[in-house]
């Protein structure tokens, strides 16, 4: 059904509102046990990769500091060592790259399994196929866009700007991301779903007590966190508050959306 088209402040009022109001339903809880799983499936993944590649290169490392220590006394033979030692350093490298690139796939699509059903349980819809296809698509879509925004601002922006506008990049991401899981149909293509993530993303205006709220609880979660001095129930803490945290925000900006779309 329809949704009553209401005002601005009256919409401010009631997806703040709605934010709280199924903290610990059974549809909230089953959405952060799929945003538990996300995170676990991102904690095992970056850590099998780094693993992997540290076994690759842990063979490579006494060379690494001969050649290096080579540099500072001897510059021929440094060059010479760096040319006899550069199909090891290639062969590390590129099989580096690889492994990076695997995970980065695998990643995404362990992402579009578990948090785009987290989404889908919020939202009332049916996890599919067909879902899951076009989300893993719509992920690897929205990763290489913000690597190439990454690439072109440390590659054109000195150190001190680039710092700056990385900071406003990264705001940008932890704004815009949620709006674009929120907004996404996969009855529509890519194009017509970012179509709908600018039109609704540029009325900001919209949003603005929704991020002066995610700092301020952020800020809570983090202090409440820092109380904590025993690591292993800081830990749980943490997950527990990144949960809740996810949960709210996802509440906030579904209700949020769903008022703009009317």
């Amino acid at each position: 059904m329809k949704k009553e088209k209401v005002g601005y402040w009256n919409a401010q009022k009631k997806a703040f509102l709605a934010s709280f109001s199924n903290i610990f339903s059974k549809k909230f809880l089953k959405s952060a046990l799929f945003d538990l799983l996300t995170i676990i499936a991102i904690i095992l993944l970056v850590n099998v990769c780094l693993l992997i590649i540290n076994n690759l290169s842990i063979k490579a490392f006494p060379n690494l500091l001969n050649i290096y220590e080579l540099k500072q006394a001897d510059e021929q033979a440094f060059n010479d060592a760096v040319a006899q030692y550069g199909p090891v350093l290639n062969k590390i490298f590129w099989w580096s790259l690889v492994i990076i690139l695997l995970g980065t796939f695998i990643l995404l699509f362990l992402i579009a399994l578990f948090y785009g059903n987290a989404w889908c349980v919020a939202l009332k819809k049916k996890f599919s196929a067909k879902f899951l296809k076009k989300y893993y698509l719509l992920n690897l879509l929205w990763a290489l866009f913000w690597l190439i925004i990454l690439l072109l601002t440390v590659n054109i922006f000195v150190t001190a700007i680039a710092a700056i506008i990385l900071l406003i990049e990264m705001l940008l991401f932890f704004y815009l991301d949620p709006v674009l899981r929120a907004v996404f149909d996969d009855d529509k293509s890519l194009l017509r779903n970012f179509a709908e993530l600018f039109r609704i993303g540029k009325k900001l205006h919209w949003f603005i007590f929704f991020i002066i709220s995610a700092i301020i609880i952020a800020f809570i979660l983090m202090a409440i966190a820092g109380i904590i001095t025993i690591p292993v129930l800081f830990m749980i803490a943490l997950i527990v508050f990144i949960l809740l945290f996810l949960g709210w925000m996802r509440n906030y900006i579904i209700e949020l959306v769903s008022f703009m779309k009317n």
